[in-house]
């Protein structure tokens, strides 16, 4: 198997186990709302707003370095080293 393929079914697996685990309700109270859900759909919406976050702001920062030409120049390529021969 890939890599990749491996390193998604490990996360997969992963995030059935915090399902597992955390299926327990629990109060959310915010201002006078009391809400009841299970953990792990806590976690999760805490998770993706932080992802959410996150894109948003790597995402500003790269329009501000396109709008200012700030952009990191590429590292120069070398050639390849060559092999010390013998003298025979």
């Amino acid at each position: 198997m890939k890599t990749k393929t491996v390193v998604i079914l490990v996360l997969v697996a992963l995030v059935a186990i915090l399902l597992l685990q955390n299926a327990e309700l629990i109060p959310l109270r915010l201002f006078f709302w009391n809400v009841y859900a299970p953990l792990f759909v806590l976690i999760l919406v805490v998770f993706l707003l932080g992802a959410l976050v996150g894109h948003l702001t790597a995402h500003r920062d790269r329009k501000k370095d396109q709008k200012t030409g700030d952009e990191k120049p590429a590292p120069p390529v070398l050639p390849p080293p060559t092999a010390a021969h013998p003298h025979a």
